[in-house]
């Protein structure tokens, strides 16, 4: 029995230790200082930047925001003028994967009227101003907004008065990021009007496993533990 209990011991705490969530999402708070693990893209001709910020004035355009959700640092999109912006990052999950949630902070500063044009992440067609979050696929484009897009998490604006708090988002991507697969999480802001501030920050996918897995361990220490006990002395 001993030999079964120690068994059963160690199955238990190798479960409980691969049965937390891992984090898919590298640098997810900027907290390198950079854009380290991203991709941050602006639509040829765009009049700014993305921008890993720590302050609360944007650097181009001297708009006010309400500085980091938490830590040091917060990715910041600023402009002088019309432009379209992507923040990118890959990542993939596991086999064996049961449930991908995903978290962030986002602020959407608009200082014209919200308008979603069909054309997408474009500045340069019809009035065009909002912010969008988007799981696409592996091989999407920086600012595909068509074949490219599995779905769809956000679009729009904060409707407060500008600077706006951070808004913490919780989104369950099951069924959606399937295991095994490959995919893009991506920020995006496209404005033609006049002033947009993206701010996103505490950005994390977490992929919890199996446990099967682990539970056919159990199974298996716990059966060798029997014959190790039955054997003649």
């Amino acid at each position: 029995m001993k030999i079964i209990r120690n068994a059963l011991s160690v199955v238990v705490a190798v479960s409980a230790i691969h049965a937390q969530a891992a984090e898919l999402i590298a640098n997810g708070g900027f907290e390198n200082g950079d854009f380290a693990g991203w991709g941050a893209a602006a639509q040829s001709g765009s009049n700014g930047a993305l921008s890993v910020e720590s302050g609360t004035t944007g650097p181009l355009s001297g708009m006010s925001n309400v500085g980091p959700s938490s830590g040091e640092f917060f990715a910041l999109t600023d402009q002088g003028g019309v432009g379209a912006y992507s923040l990118t990052q890959t990542f993939t999950v596991a086999a064996g994967v049961t449930a991908v949630k995903l978290k962030f902070d986002l602020f959407a500063n608009n200082y014209a009227d919200t308008i979603i044009d069909p054309i997408g992440l474009d500045y340069s067609g019809p009035p065009n101003q909002h912010a969008r979050v988007d799981l696409l696929t592996a091989s999407a484009g920086a600012f595909d907004t068509g074949a490219g897009v599995l779905a769809n998490l956000y679009i729009g604006a904060d409707a407060g008065a500008n600077p706006n708090r951070w808004t913490s988002y919780t989104i369950d991507l099951t069924g959606l990021a399937l295991a095994g697969g490959t995919y893009q999480i991506r920020f995006g802001e496209v404005d033609n009007q006049f002033f947009f501030n993206m701010g996103v920050d505490n950005v994390s996918i977490t992929a919890v496993p199996e446990p099967g897995t682990y539970l056919m361990m159990l199974a298996g220490l716990a059966g060798l533990g029997f014959l190790s006990r039955a054997k003649p002395r």
